[in-house]
């Protein structure tokens, strides 16, 4: 962003950072942003743009040194991909059913995020034992929700060439939500939706969560497992994640400037770090900090 740009954006932004603050009007710019929590104005605008760039246009971004792929990060889909007479999930989709360890034949699945990353898994059980599991290590920034999509869809193509009727459980209702609903943005959601189309014996059932049933614990157990593997199931970052890194780079390129900058040196020595949280001081305390009020040495160099 050109320098006069920049320039110009500091200055409309400084207008509202002083009446935020009831700041002197001689405070520098840098500390007010630092000391409100608000990154500099052209960074915003550079974020979103950015943004818009990798997650809606899909091409790759510059973010001073750091390149962001949309290949890296999933896309949402638009439209409707089934016809609404032709969309009927909810005929193979319920809520209600009460689950019971019976031993027959059924599926379960699940998807788990520690703080050591995310997996996903699902097992099929018959007569109280497990005849079939899949696992998946997941990247630490996929999201619970995609582990869950994961494995819901997973589970369904292995059971798609069955031709009797099979139930699978999972215990996340907003993937449940997600499959229901015909405006989905979610890629691997539309999957799903049209798997079951085709295949109209695969029924998806939710029961409740570490409640003791025995195929919903095995799946957890495969699940947590799968994130110790040494083999990761490549799956696009969440968009969220972008937002994230995206904002963690500006925060990276506003320290190096705080860092380096030559006005609000004393605010710096007491707020060293920049952050989008606000320091909360009043403005007696703001006007100390920075050296800018009714201050002898103050008056006396502004007299000067």
């Amino acid at each position: 962003m050109a320098s006069r740009l920049q320039e110009k954006l500091d200055s409309i932004q400084r207008l509202f950072l002083l009446y935020i603050t009831g700041a002197c009007r001689t405070t520098p710019t840098s500390a007010l942003k630092v000391v409100t929590g608000l990154q500099p104005l052209h960074l915003q605008i550079q974020q979103e743009e950015i943004y818009a760039r990798v997650a809606r246009a899909r091409s790759s971004s510059n973010f001073f040194t750091v390149v962001f792929s949309p290949t890296d990060y999933e896309s949402k889909s638009s439209g409707i991909h089934i016809h609404p007479h032709n969309f009927l999930p909810h005929n193979q989709i319920s809520f209600e059913e009460n689950h019971r360890d019976s031993g027959a034949k059924a599926i379960y699945t699940e998807g788990s995020k520690t703080d050591e990353g995310t997996g996903s898994a699902y097992c099929i059980l018959e007569n109280y034992g497990i005849i079939a599991s899949w696992q998946g290590k997941l990247d630490h920034s996929n999201s619970v929700f995609q582990a869950e999509i994961l494995a819901i869809k997973m589970a369904i193509e292995a059971t798609s060439s069955l031709h009797r009727p099979i139930k699978i459980w999972t215990d996340s209702l907003s993937s449940l939500m997600a499959i229901l609903n015909p405006k989905s943005h979610d890629s691997m959601v539309r999957e799903i939706q049209t798997l079951l189309l085709s295949h109209k014996h695969i029924h998806l059932r939710r029961l409740k969560a570490h409640v003791g049933y025995l195929g919903n614990e095995c799946a957890d157990q495969l699940s947590k497992k799968a994130i110790t593997k040494d083999d990761p199931f490549l799956l696009p970052k969440p968009l969220s994640c972008l937002k994230y890194e995206i904002k963690s780079a500006a925060l990276s390129i506003w320290q190096d400037n705080w860092d380096k900058g030559e006005t609000g040196r004393s605010t710096h020595d007491i707020v060293p770090g920049v952050s989008n949280k606000p320091v909360r001081w009043n403005r007696e305390e703001l006007m100390f900090v920075t050296g800018h009020g009714p201050f002898p040495s103050y008056l006396q160099s502004s007299n000067t």
